[in-house]
């Protein structure tokens, strides 16, 4: 079955209210077939738990989530706090993951923390990383799970302007030197995690990042043939 019936089946709201299926799919449905292991940031009711362990059949399916741990058959849930993942790094140290998605506190501080450390050092070559809900970016008052939500439209500390920077990084080749250096002044994703960024979509309420594959590292690091042009 495909995503949009198993996400109702299922009754998650990645279906229901989000419309998650328009763009998903494109990106995970490769992965189907293949042995791996996923980790979602948030498990809340277990919806999308149960969605995901019936759309990779194959696949070790890990969560993390603030309030309750719990076992499974094919994995584990471990208790965490977003805001420090120190709690549970030795958790998963033996584990690298083919798919990470971040449905977690929502607090673009968070997302974007978690996302340096998780795409940069857990997920694997040719990967593919969603983060949800970065509606909340665009939030100028009140708070989300005890967080205030001072943010709003072009908001340095937005989620979504973070990432804006992310298609600078990918096309660095065309940069200057002066510009590389002011780049890395504007982002607070670290250079290490934007170097093994492959592409970037934003789509309605989520950024869907990929990590490069051992093909796209052949592009990387050459003189720009153009280079008098910039």
């Amino acid at each position: 079955m495909d995503f949009k019936v198993l996400g109702t089946i299922h009754n998650t709201d990645k279906i229901s209210y989000h419309g998650y299926h328009r763009f998903y799919p494109k990106f995970l449905n490769h992965l189907r077939e293949k042995e791996g292991s996923l980790l979602e940031i948030g498990i809340n009711m277990m919806c999308s738990l149960k969605l995901w362990l019936d759309y990779f059949p194959n696949f070790s399916i890990y969560g993390i989530d603030i309030d309750f741990s719990y076992k499974h058959d094919r994995g584990e849930v471990f208790k965490c706090d977003q805001s420090n993942l120190n709690d549970v790094i030795t958790s998963l140290k033996d584990i690298n993951f083919l798919f990470i998605i971040d449905d977690g506190s929502h607090v673009p501080e968070h997302q974007i923390s978690c996302f340096n450390y998780l795409f940069d050092e857990k997920l694997l070559d040719g990967g593919v990383y969603i983060i949800e809900d970065i509606e909340t970016s665009y939030w100028k008052t009140g708070n989300i799970y005890g967080y205030k939500t001072d943010y709003g439209y072009l908001n340095k500390k937005s989620c979504i302007e973070v990432f804006k920077t992310i298609l600078d990084s990918i096309n660095s080749e065309f940069l200057s030197i002066e510009n590389k250096i002011l780049l890395d002044s504007l982002t607070s994703i670290s250079s290490s995690t934007r170097s093994k960024i492959s592409t970037i979509t934003f789509g309605h309420n989520c950024i869907i990042i990929t990590k490069k594959t051992k093909e796209d590292y052949i592009y990387d690091n050459r003189e720009y043939r153009f280079k008098e042009k910039i």
